[in-house]
């Protein structure tokens, strides 16, 4: 017997969780080197947890202020938040004005300003999210809203239930906690997906062996072109001009010699010309071994 809670029914199973941790280091990974770059100071991002919590449990441990941004996920339904302590916020404005990002920042909201410099690297992270999750879904995120009070960023009813990723950003000395805030709505057409991934990954052996045979067997249906030719014949481009229609052109290649059949301009076969019925023909002599081929190959001939 199992004790179910009315109020955080557990909708992720552990598949879910599973890939969406992937994910979320995948963007962990791309934001420790964006921070990097973009603000040149040692940073570290990584995944504390992702949790289930109602709306509610989520804003009542947000800080207030913090910085907010509130991000549309399409074609994903509704939208997400990406919350940054109010702290990692001010040092990412001091060092993109090149200060040390060192010391406390006042203890308000960002001003336009400053919400601007935030802004562009806000921009480029939710490039970084979008890139993480290009192996469950293609979504394309963008900031739609700032807010900095949580109680004024109400994206789902209080009692929707929320996936919350939970990262550790370090930049220099500045160590916080941010958050992802997806509504349980928002990921739930990508995780059916998810979970027929996780069924796939863990098929049994005997169903592999299955679908190695069924696509060898596709392959052998598959249509390559097979070109029979005699060696290149080199003339001048005076030679060339005075060709007049009726002339021959005498080819170099002896007639006691095999043609060349080649598969995808790899030499293959040796062939001789023939006829089948009407039809002219090339009946195949030998097997063209793989270390002639590809010296053949390189040479450029025979052709």
């Amino acid at each position: 017997m199992r004790t179910f809670d009315f109020r955080r029914p557990n909708k992720l199973s552990r598949d879910h969780v599973r890939s969406l941790q992937i994910v979320h280091e995948t963007f962990a990974r791309q934001l420790t080197t964006l921070f990097s770059s973009s603000l040149r100071a040692v940073s570290e991002v990584s995944v504390l947890s992702i949790e289930q919590l109602s709306y509610d449990e989520y804003i009542r441990d947000t800080p207030n202020p913090s910085h907010l941004s509130i991000v549309s996920i399409d074609p994903l339904p509704g939208v997400a938040i990406l919350q940054l302590p109010l702290s990692t916020a001010m040092t990412v404005v001091d060092l993109m004005l090149g200060g040390h990002g060192v010391g406390s920042g006042p203890n308000r909201p960002l001003s336009d300003i400053e919400r601007g410099l935030v802004g562009t690297i806000i921009d480029r992270a939710l490039e970084e999210l979008a890139y993480s999750f290009e192996s469950v879904t293609r979504i394309s995120p963008s900031v739609i809203q700032y807010e900095s009070n949580p109680q004024f960023a109400q994206i789902v009813a209080p009692s929707d239930m929320t996936v919350v990723v939970m990262l550790e950003v370090k930049i220099g000395k500045e160590e916080n906690v941010a958050s992802l805030c997806f509504p349980y709505s928002a990921l739930q057409p990508i995780l059916d997906t998810i979970a027929q991934a996780a069924n796939h990954s863990q098929a049994g052996r005997g169903d592999l062996e299955i679908m190695r045979e069924r696509l060898a067997a596709r392959l052998l249906d598959v249509p390559i072109d097979l070109v029979v030719e005699f060696d290149q014949v080199r003339l001048t481009s005076g030679d060339l001009l005075d060709l007049e229609v009726g002339d021959v052109v005498a080819l170099d290649h002896s007639t006691a010699a095999p043609l060349v059949a080649s598969v995808d301009d790899i030499p293959t076969f040796e062939v001789r010309p023939a006829k089948a019925g009407k039809r002219l023909a090339a009946q195949i002599v030998d097997r063209i071994s793989s270390s002639s081929a590809t010296h053949r190959h390189l040479e450029g001939g025979p052709r």
